[in-house]
């Protein structure tokens, strides 16, 4: 198998790495949010103490923000969402079959709350972490 990968990415990383070495300070932990913005505070497990907004950087999506969108609706198309059929596929509201709304402005306002629980990449300096996702067990 190690021949079959001696050319791959993975090959190429793995040597890559040998090379250049890993950082001690590039770990993923999971956190708890235990105060929300804008006084954001999380605890990492295991951890004992909390951290402030000053050593957090968010990911964009987990904050409030706002994006040019396009939405389309194109009535009775087959939609994969994974784990459900999307309902209803009768006409929408208007009894339009389908429509176009370009660059659209659309605010996302669903931002971190307590009890929330996150996954964290440490930064470079050993200090500051990153605030990736939210993350829950599959099924809860």
């Amino acid at each position: 198998m190690a021949d079959r990968l001696e050319g791959s990415g993975f090959s190429q990383l793995r040597q890559v790495i040998a090379q250049v070495g890993r950082n001690d300070y590039d770990k993923l932990e999971l956190a708890t949010v235990t105060s929300p913005p804008p006084a954001l505070r999380i605890k990492i497990d295991n951890m004992p103490i909390e951290l402030e907004a000053d050593d957090l950087v968010v990911a964009e999506h987990l904050t409030r923000h706002t994006r040019i969108v396009t939405i389309r609706h194109e009535q009775d198309k087959e939609r994969d969402v994974g784990d459900t059929v999307p309902f209803p596929r009768d006409n929408d509201s208007t009894g339009s079959l389908a429509w176009t709304y370009s660059y659209v402005e659309m605010q996302f306002e669903d931002v971190l709350k307590a009890g929330d629980r996150v996954l964290v990449s440490s930064m470079n300096d050993g200090q500051s972490y990153v605030i990736l996702d939210r993350v829950r067990k599959y099924g809860a």
